[in-house]
């Protein structure tokens, strides 16, 4: 299934959307002021997100996430590893003393956040369409791009599932940092939704 102009369009206004209400959050939860870019959300075939992905092989931090309800899909979110430290720097700070002493404070950080801009798209979408739609908790991956992309495209299937990716700046006063999130939807509920 090819997203329609239209349906691309408000696919697209529900993501942007849903980043807003994550930046919200995030505001909150690290006591300074965030601000989260989208950009347009492009349907991209899996041979070409893999091969692109397979020139990047630096350390990255993946959080995936899977429903299966009323609109089956899966959702991940990867954090290149300056972006992933820089992003849990900023988020940790009015609490440094007392995180300290955890051992993977990054992983469960970039875990936290990638747990808000899921929620946040995800909500967006159920709010609009209104249905119900519920995250599984994150599984955190680690790895090149590659790797950990293909761990969630072991349930992928290609006659029935379209995969979208959206690339996100995130921007604080003391951060610089972005991510690439990948929703892998049925395509027959996503044309049920959008129609």
């Amino acid at each position: 299934m090819n997203l329609t102009l239209a349906q691309k369009e408000t696919v697209t206004r529900l993501l942007e959307a849903g980043v807003v209400r994550s930046t919200q959050l995030l505001a909150k939860m690290s006591h300074t002021q965030w601000g989260i870019a989208a950009s347009s959300i492009n349907e991209i075939p899996v041979v070409r997100l893999l091969s692109w992905f397979q020139r990047e092989q630096g350390h990255c931090i993946g959080a995936r996430f899977r429903a299966r309800a009323d609109v089956p899909l899966e959702f991940l979110v990867l954090f290149t590893d300056t972006s992933s430290k820089s992003v849990a720097a900023a988020v940790t700070r009015p609490f440094a003393e007392k995180m300290a002493r955890l051992k993977n404070l990054v992983k469960l950080t970039i875990g936290e956040v990638s747990n808000i801009l899921a929620q946040g798209v995800v909500g967006s979408l159920a709010d609009e369409f209104d249905t119900t739609i519920i995250l599984s908790v994150p599984e955190i991956h680690e790895g090149t791009k590659t790797e950990i992309l293909g761990k969630v495209l072991e349930d992928y299937d290609g006659r029935q599932d379209l995969l979208m990716m959206s690339h996100v700046d995130m921007y604080s006063q003391d951060l610089s940092a972005e991510c690439c999130m990948i929703v892998i939807v049925n395509a027959e509920s996503l044309r049920r939704l959008l129609t």
